[in-house]
């Protein structure tokens, strides 16, 4: 065997490893992101609540302060529990935020192999699965053709093709996760 022939196998090899790398690495990125993201939200919401729980405590010890008929208190109470319910919600509406457990990396993730909400998330998942099959098929290819004897152009071809599957694999995977993503929060 030539010197680029083991070449175009290495690069035959490689090139699905890396992909799955790059996959892998990509799915959790994009997982420490959301949760920055959802982190950052409730915290931002905690803060929100807070600074209005504040507000309702002065503004009702202030209240106290100035005299006033029964039924202005009764308001004055009326308004000061609606302001802590709203500052409630705020908390409520951030979600779980923390308490959420953490999802790791599974090859079920990496390859999608979980339900999916969206109708066009469920299609680019199809196209993910094509040029995952024709990559594989590409790989199989690449080894055959510098595995012979006649490796010359064809081979440099093969691993074009390869590389190009892979980048169309990999962007069909982030597209389906992005597409079904936008349905969840």
């Amino acid at each position: 065997m030539r010197a680029e022939d083991v070449g175009a196998v290495a690069v035959a090899v490689v090139v699905p490893v890396l992909t799955a790398v790059v996959g892998a690495f990509a799915v959790v990125w994009q997982d420490r992101r959301v949760s920055r993201s959802r982190v950052g939200r409730r915290q931002s919401a905690f803060d929100d609540a807070n600074r209005q729980v504040e507000f309702a405590v002065r503004w009702w010890e202030a209240r106290q302060l100035v005299p006033g008929t029964p039924e202005e208190s009764r308001n004055a109470s009326a308004i000061t529990r609606e302001w802590l319910d709203q500052a409630c919600a705020l908390v409520v509406a951030a979600g779980p935020g923390a308490l959420e457990p953490e999802r790791r990396l599974s090859p079920r993730r990496l390859l999608l192999l979980y339900g999916f909400g969206r109708t066009s998330a469920k299609v680019i998942r199809v196209g993910f699965f094509a040029m995952l099959a024709l990559m594989a098929v590409t790989s199989l290819g690449v080894l055959s053709v510098a595995l012979s004897d006649g490796a010359g152009a064809d081979l440099g071809w093969s691993v074009t093709w390869l590389v190009l599957f892979a980048l169309v694999t990999l962007s069909l995977r982030f597209w389906a996760v992005s597409a079904d993503a936008v349905r969840r929060p």
